[in-house]
This record gives C-alpha cells, sequence and structure tokens, in this order.
C-alpha cells in the first residue's frame, strides 16, 4: 500500500511536469487508503478532475495526493486509545503520617508499605448492588486493601459503577495489583530521594508493556516544605493490558522523596 500510494505520487510529479493542461483524471490512484483521513483526502484529489488546468492546481492537488501518502504512512497521527480502567496505589507511610486524620486505617496501624486505594472503571453505568463477598475473598482482598471500611467506601464510589459485582470487581483489583511490579525501594520502609525520571525507568523496566504516559505519580508537600511521594495510578485498557492514562498528572517535581518510615 505505501509503495503503490509513493508511486502514484511520483508519476503524478514527473506527469506534471510533462505537461500543464493533463487533468487529474489521468492518475491512476492505486493505493487502498484505509484510513479515513487518508481515504478523503485521496476522494479530493479525484474529484479535482475536472479544475482548470492552471499552474496553481496542479500544485493543490499534489499537495492532497502527498497529505494522502503521509496518512496512509502514519505520518497524520490518530489519536490514541486511553485508558479504560485505572488503579490507584497508595504509599501507606507517607499518607499516614502527611494526614493524620488516617491513623486510625488499618494499614496505618499494620504499617504496610502499599495499598490499594481505589479501582476506577470508565463510562459505565451505576448500579445499586450492595457491597457483597465471602469471608475468603474478603481475606483475599484485606491484602491490598487492608481497611475493611475502606473496602465499602470503595464498592460505593467505584465498584458499582464498574459493571461488575463486588466479587469480581475485587478479584479485579487483586489480580492487577499482584501482577504490578514496583520498586523495591517503596516498600524498603527507608526514605530515599528520587528522580521522577529515574523512578520511571525502573518501572518501565519491572512492568512488560507498560508505556511511559501509562501511569502518574502524586505528591503531597511535608512540614518541612519538601515534595512526598504519595500516590501512584496505573491506567489499563479493558482486557488488563496497560494502556494511555487519559490526563497527566503534575503534582510531583522533578525530584521527590519517597518516606518508607512510619
Amino acid at each position: 500500500m505505501l509503495s503503490s500510494c509513493l508511486k502514484t505520487l511520483l508519476d503524478f510529479t514527473n506527469w506534471h511536469k510533462v505537461s500543464h493542461t493533463a487533468t487529474l483524471a489521468s492518475l491512476k490512484f492505486t493505493a487502498k487508503i484505509q484510513d479515513e483521513a487518508a481515504a478523503n483526502l485521496a476522494s479530493l484529489v479525484i474529484n479535482s478532475s475536472d479544475q482548470k488546468t492552471a499552474k496553481f492546481s496542479g500544485y493543490l492537488s499534489l499537495g492532497y495526493l502527498l497529505l494522502g501518502c503521509l496518512a496512509v504512512m502514519g505520518t497524520i497521527a490518530t489519536p490514541a486509545a486511553h485508558a479504560d480502567s485505572v488503579l490507584g496505589v497508595e504509599l501507606s507511610p507517607a499518607t499516614c503520617k502527611l494526614n493524620p486524620y488516617m491513623g486510625n486505617l488499618r494499614q496505618c496501624i499494620e504499617g504496610n508499605p502499599m495499598t490499594v486505594n481505589f479501582y476506577r472503571v470508565a463510562n459505565q453505568s451505576c448500579s445499586n448492588s450492595r457491597y457483597s463477598m465471602s469471608p475468603l475473598q474478603e481475606n483475599l482482598t484485606s491484602k491490598v486493601i487492608p481497611d475493611g471500611n475502606i473496602r465499602k467506601k470503595i464498592w460505593q464510589q467505584y465498584g458499582r459503577c464498574s459493571g461488575l459485582s463486588t466479587p469480581n470487581y475485587f478479584r479485579t483489583i487483586t489480580s492487577l495489583a499482584s501482577q504490578l511490579k514496583l520498586p523495591k525501594e517503596l516498600s524498603s520502609g527507608r526514605s530515599y530521594r528520587f528522580a521522577s525520571s529515574g523512578l520511571s525507568r525502573q518501572l518501565l523496566s519491572l512492568n512488560p508493556g507498560m508505556k511511559p504516559n501509562s501511569f502518574n505519580f502524586f505528591c503531597q508537600k511535608n512540614s518541612a516544605g519538601q515534595s512526598v511521594l504519595t500516590y501512584i495510578n496505573v491506567c489499563y485498557d479493558n482486557n488488563g493490558r496497560f494502556a494511555q492514562c487519559a490526563t497527566r498528572s503534575y503534582t510531583c517535581p522533578s525530584q521527590f522523596l519517597i518516606d518508607g518510615n512510619y
């Protein structure tokens, strides 16, 4: 397809050098353009065959043909698919210290290094489904969302609008959380100063298929005015693969603290 398009462009250029009086109807546009934008541009070229044979007309048509080829080549970019779901990961040591009202939450009391604080699925209608899980699944889910009240709040705010039943919703959360690989520094119990670019590289290295725009960092300032990493949001498509986040976060500077101490 690309070679045909380029050949047509070359043929048109040679033809235009030979005669300015020839019409565009003589072109054999053989490229099978699948992209809608390219198809529209091709139509403009073909439908312009009844134009006058002025030199400007020839150059204008050449421009349309060139744009059609560029679309086939992918130079005219189409919007990338955005995420169908977002998993929120909380760095609990930092959030528990920076937000004293969270001190009675189970993750803060037990000293969990990381917890899931939400899972949002896009473009689903909300239902009145009640929170209901078996004791076994409650126990499994507590490994990533330790506090029972938080689990219920997540269900009320996000789960019932996910199109999933309670068990399937939290099963998806535990599955995504267990597969997500995070740098060991985030759960070491120590504090580090990190460059945003360095943490990004580690995430990309640890998670095959992850893209630079598949996650967002969120920071909060401590009493000393230092930015501390508090949350990482990870974006997925509806098949559980990493996807482009719909928006980009800029709440973190180029360097920030990772506070793993309770």
